[in-house]
């Protein structure tokens, strides 16, 4: 995990973060994530963000009255999210930890989030690690969103940032090894089956690596970021429906449900 703590904080730290932008944009570009968040979770419910980063669906939750706490491994990203809830007076709490060795009790949260985080795992054992925390800490109605790349822009974003890390001698890119484990629809839904048997997997977003794609040339001519932000907003347009393209792109979300217990575990 230490290669993945450097890449998120010498990230982080090169990062220009507009909070108060990325709140705006959660229910605009994160409209699948938003609607989960909204139905699944009211004021007087705890959530956990495992692998936070500067915390903005915390602070998203925090205004609909929603507990929150958040952890990351990165020290410096802790730091950060602090430094903003403080600044917002926030009630959420942030702390540095492993999402595969929580520092929670059993049955102590009502839901568990984690988004762009397993892809960045080394091993599939990693994987079954964070997902049994998952299970040991969700109260037994709780609810888990946990949501990684598909198969395609999964290998292509790992070795694009393995290329980006060997030309710049470390300096730039994210240590992401998710080209060894890329994971499908299915294989993924059985692994959420660690955490609950009520688990099911959907593909969304569909359009978002064609999106980066246009993004990263269009920023490189100069375009501004209004315009790239029409374009991004055009993209969440597009129709999902496309059956054979969610096979290879879009993001798999794995949607999973306490209620239903295995009779012991």
């Amino acid at each position: 995990m230490e290669k993945v703590r450097s890449s998120w904080a010498s990230a982080y730290k090169r990062a220009k973060i507009d909070l108060e932008r990325e709140l705006y944009d959660i229910e605009i570009f994160e409209r699948n994530v938003a609607k989960f968040l909204s139905e699944s979770f009211k004021a007087g419910h705890l959530v956990l963000d495992a692998g936070c980063g500067t915390g903005r669906f915390c602070f998203w939750l925090n205004r609909k009255g929603v507990s929150c706490v958040g952890i990351d491994i990165a020290p410096e990203i802790v730091k950060k999210a602090a430094f903003y809830a403080k600044e917002r007076g926030a009630s959420t709490q942030f702390i540095v930890a492993d999402v595969c060795n929580l520092p929670l009790r059993d049955e102590s949260i009502d839901g568990y989030i984690s988004l762009g985080v397993v892809e960045y795992f080394r091993s599939r054992a990693e994987v079954i690690k964070a997902f049994k925390e998952c299970r040991r800490t969700l109260k037994r109605d709780g609810r888990a969103l946990i949501v990684i790349p598909n198969i395609i822009p999964n290998i292509l974003v790992s070795l694009r940032n393995r290329l980006l890390l060997y030309m710049s001698r470390g300096r730039i890119g994210m240590f992401h090894e998710a080209y060894k484990k890329a994971y499908t629809k299915t294989t993924f839904r059985q692994l959420g089956r660690i955490i609950a048997p009520d688990v099911k997997a959907e593909i969304f977003d569909l359009w978002l690596l064609i999106y980066n794609l246009f993004d990263g040339v269009l920023k490189r001519l100069g375009v501004g970021e209004k315009h790239r932000r029409r374009l991004r907003f055009a993209f969440t347009e597009l129709p999902q429906k496309p059956s054979f393209l969610k096979y290879f792109l879009g993001r798999i979300y794995l949607f999973a449900n306490k209620l239903l217990l295995h009779p012991k575990y």
